[in-house]
């Protein structure tokens, strides 16, 4: 077994509204809108964090770090073979797969 394999969680909404998304198409994704391509912001966390707080200039500052960490790691972090699980709030069953294709916007 492959011990640089990583298991990463993920929400399906808050209420659950991207779980036919993540079932039916077998992908995982994020839904922030205004955030758009994030391979456009660069590998660098501080750019994530200043392009984060420009999108969303009403948040408050102690959730920027967070909020552009989870971004950051969604698309330069997470790789191929890596293993993901997501709590489904509908059915109350935690769904497992495995990465098998690079970020796409």
């Amino acid at each position: 077994m492959d011990d640089n394999i990583t298991l990463w969680g993920i929400h399906a909404g808050r209420s659950g509204e991207a779980e036919s998304l993540f079932l039916n198409k077998k992908v995982i994704a994020l839904g922030w809108e205004a955030i758009g391509d994030l391979k456009a912001i660069g590998d660098n966390r501080e750019a994530f964090k200043a392009y984060y707080a420009s999108k969303y200039p009403d948040v408050k500052p102690t959730s920027i770090p967070a909020s552009a960490g989870q971004l950051f790691r969604f698309v330069h972090e997470m790789k191929v073979g890596d293993l993901v699980a997501f709590p489904a709030k509908r059915s109350r069953t935690i769904h497992l797969g495995k990465i098998t294709g690079e970020y796409k916007y």
